[in-house]
């Protein structure tokens, strides 16, 4: 297990961000200039909350990751029949996978266009731009020390009997060397309102301040 970048005994939080779930896709289009693509991150965006929407790369090739807050895909076809009726290039990819990720970064290089961020699982380290579980380590001010990303797959993997022993599970897992959280103990607090938290014991914050 590699040392963790994160000085674990600093942590005096864990909160769990509640993540929506959907249905994933991905478009992407070719533009002629930045007035398009403007167009295109106005489109998206207008969407909201009802499409989540996260810019896989830009330049001559926008493409777009997208979660739609419904089973409902009929928004998906009628962005796709907007998009072709204004740009010449439009590809529509009703997942978002590693085949149609290849795919974008290989464009990319074609086309000289920017692969931009987007979040990876900290087990696994999969492309994942809307992650299942999302685990922010904050320190005695309340202030964010890391956040950490967690795919589905991890994330089922991860259940427990109960929340705490999840959450225990999901950052001794951690490819960053967080195994020391399995060993402390948990209690649970607040961290606003729609969010699962839990306090790290004093004894416990005590025994890895050297973490």
């Amino acid at each position: 297990m590699p040392r963790s970048r994160i000085q674990v005994g600093l942590v005096s939080q864990i909160c769990i961000e509640p993540q929506p779930k959907g249905l994933c896709a991905v478009y992407l289009v070719e533009t002629r200039n930045e007035r398009e693509a403007d167009d295109l991150s106005r489109l998206f965006g207008d969407f909201s909350p009802a499409l989540q929407s996260l810019q896989l790369s830009s330049g001559k090739l926008v493409s777009y990751a997208v979660q739609l807050a419904s089973q409902d895909q009929s928004l998906l076809d009628e962005i796709e029949k907007f998009l072709k009726k204004n740009f010449e290039f439009v590809m529509l990819h009703r997942s978002f996978d590693a085949l149609i990720y290849d795919i974008v970064r290989e464009l990319c290089k074609d086309s000289g266009s920017t692969l931009l961020h987007i979040p990876k699982c900290d087990i696994c380290g999969k492309h994942d731009p809307f992650p299942q579980t999302v685990v922010m380590l904050l320190d005695k001010e309340n202030i964010r020390m890391a956040t950490r990303n967690y795919c589905e797959t991890c994330t089922a993997e991860a259940t427990s009997s109960n929340n705490k022993e999840f959450v225990k599970t999901l950052l001794g897992s951690d490819k960053s060397g967080l195994g020391a959280f399995r060993q402390m103990d948990l209690v649970r607090s607040r961290c606003g309102k729609k969010r699962m938290a839990f306090k790290i014991k004093a004894d416990s914050e005590h025994q890895y301040a050297m973490g």
